[in-house]
């Protein structure tokens, strides 16, 4: 996103990152992401711990370094115009990042001097499109409902209408109108009905999907349940599970644009909280779960004294510590994203507990677990790249941690609370259909939105992919030329329309080595230019352009 954000501010104002601060995020993150750089080089490399420890001291560095370019990117917008002092008013600007147009809930904490004010939100065309606003603790939190172009960015005006005292909806305790009775609660919005079952630490009861025939997604039948913490704790010598303990509810927000609760439960003792969240009109189930472990417990098939041997405890996933989400499906099968990929499993399962019976279990961003002979499907979206659990008796699970021996012989021990997001999705249809892998990019790139004194009001597109199936893969500078990367995630191998809001003087298709392998046509009007390209699914089409004259004419 620093990237794309700082090309944005490039087309915009002219801004430019120090290339310095990309190279070094770039640096550190791959370091990170090399194929040996899990497992062998880095365990007690100057005695900085394991590899694990080095990784996130890199990754960390990228993210520090690249929130600071985007940051900074989203500011370059205020040096156009001359701070004005108007308390009566101010601008947010919202950009988004994907080639896709996009509509989604957007909240903004204000400044101070909008505290008990009775606000108005307006769009770029002046029209008033409805908001909310609700303390939280000190700080003054505002929702409304966005539009936002493909690559760009809209803005929207925030006006008192007058000063007074406002009610502020929201409360920090439980509703009893959201009472079932003294075990369930509901939580409701335009796209779900979600009971949560408390005598069963909090695991979701029912799970309705209204815009998708009111289809109940959790299975009502087995011994697992949708949303339950569940391992095998080697060192007690039995499977545990978060629907051993009475859990409590709170809710955080309750208002038309967000649903949100907090789950506290306990597993083998040990503390947990889930934070739930639905918004309006967002297909996706947001989930953020904390494990607050209060020492080091061992968790997996078995103790693991023998790293080297073929038979590993560190293999069969089901006994690490996994949320599961038993789904009500009728013979479903996996589909999964894999870099500039997607793949669909054709093992009857994922369990295997040697090197030699090794099968391919590796959720990257997403995956769809898909009736064969219906028409539902439930997405799963994680913020790690870790493993997943899947067989005829066994339901779809994303494995949260593990903790004893592993390749090399360390000891990985629980050393901190776990920490993890990830999300779900009902859908009907095929992932490509149901526009599966775009939902990950909402999710992975959320919309980013920065306040100012003044701004133009205005809502412009840089780059359109509406209705093509590709996706931006990556967009930068590279010695005065826009390098944009192109990728055909869902759409089909006919000519596709991309639009850029600006005008080009050429547009070079290049290989990964920067050797031109054609010119584009383009035709410019009114100060845009659409180019036609076409490549088959999952391919990959690299594009230089110049908005100046090409050097090569």
């Amino acid at each position: 996103m620093a990237e794309k954000m700082s090309v944005m501010a490039y087309l915009e104002n002219k801004y430019i990152c120090r290339q310095a601060d990309m190279d070094e995020a770039w640096r550190t993150l791959m370091l990170a992401q090399h194929h040996d750089s899990w497992i062998v080089p880095y365990n007690g490399l100057n005695r900085k711990g394991t590899w694990a420890d080095q990784i996130k001291r890199w990754t960390d560095s990228t993210n520090h370094i690249a929130d600071g370019i985007i940051e900074a990117s989203m500011q370059s917008f205020n040096e156009k115009f001359i701070p004005q002092n108007n308390a009566q008013q101010q601008y947010i600007r919202v950009f988004n990042t994907l080639g896709m147009r996009r509509k989604e809930v957007v909240s903004v904490l204000l400044p101070t001097e909008f505290e008990n004010a009775d606000l108005s939100v307006y769009d770029w065309k002046g029209k008033d499109i409805g908001s909310l606003v609700e303390n939280e603790g000190k700080e003054i939190r505002l929702f409304f409902e966005a539009e936002i172009p493909p690559f760009g960015y809209s803005t929207y005006c925030i006006k008192k209408k007058e000063v007074g005292k406002k009610i502020v909806a929201g409360s920090e305790k439980v509703s009893e109108s959201k009472k079932v009775n003294e075990q369930e609660y509901v939580i409701e919005n335009d796209m779900y009905k979600v009971v949560f079952d408390l005598s069963k630490g909090g695991v979701i009861k029912s799970l309705i999907a209204k815009k998708e025939g009111n289809k109940e997604f959790a299975r009502k039948t087995g011994e697992y349940f949708l949303g339950e913490l569940r391992g095998f704790f080697y060192e007690e010598g039995k499977f545990r599970s978060s629907t051993e303990a009475p859990a409590r509810l709170t809710i955080l927000r309750d208002n038309i644009y967000e649903k949100k609760v907090k789950i506290e439960g306990e597993i083998a003792s040990h503390p947990f909280t889930q934070l739930i969240t639905l918004s309006k009109g967002v297909k996706r189930i947001d989930f953020e779960l904390t494990v607050d472990w209060k020492k080091n417990v061992g968790i997996g098939e078995y103790k693991e004294n023998h790293w080297s041997g073929n038979r590993r405890a560190f293999c069969d996933d089901r006994f690490k510590l996994n949320v599961l989400f038993p789904a009500d499906l009728r013979s479903p099968r996996i589909y999964k994203n894999a870099p500039f990929d997607v793949c669909e499993s054709t093992l009857d399962n994922t369990f295997f507990n040697s090197w030699d019976q090794i099968k391919h279990n590796i959720i990257l961003n997403w995956v769809d677990l898909a009736e064969q002979k219906g028409d539902y499907a439930l997405a799963l979206f994680s913020d790690h790249t870790t493993s997943y659990s899947y067989g005829e008796d066994f339901p779809l699970g994303l494995t949260a941690q593990y903790s004893g021996g592993g390749l090399w012989g360390p000891d990985y021990k629980i050393t901190g609370p776990l920490k993890m997001k990830y999300a779900i999705m009902p859908h009907r249809g095929k992932w490509d259909k149901a526009s599966v892998a775009n939902s990950s990019d909402c999710w992975n790139e959320p919309l980013l939105s920065s306040c100012y004194s003044v701004a133009k009001p205005e809502s412009k597109s840089f780059i359109n992919l509406q209705n093509t199936g590709y996706q931006v893969s990556a967009v930068y500078l590279e010695n005065g030329k826009i390098v944009l990367r192109l990728f055909n995630s869902e759409g089909n191998e006919k000519l596709q329309k991309v639009t850029f809001d600006m005008p080009l003087s050429g547009v070079e298709e290049v290989d990964l080595n920067g050797k031109c392998v054609e010119k584009k046509n383009i035709k410019t009007c009114a100060g845009k230019s659409d180019m036609m390209i076409s490549m088959p699914r999952f391919g990959v089409r690299t594009c230089l352009l110049y908005t100046s004259p090409s050097p090569r004419d």
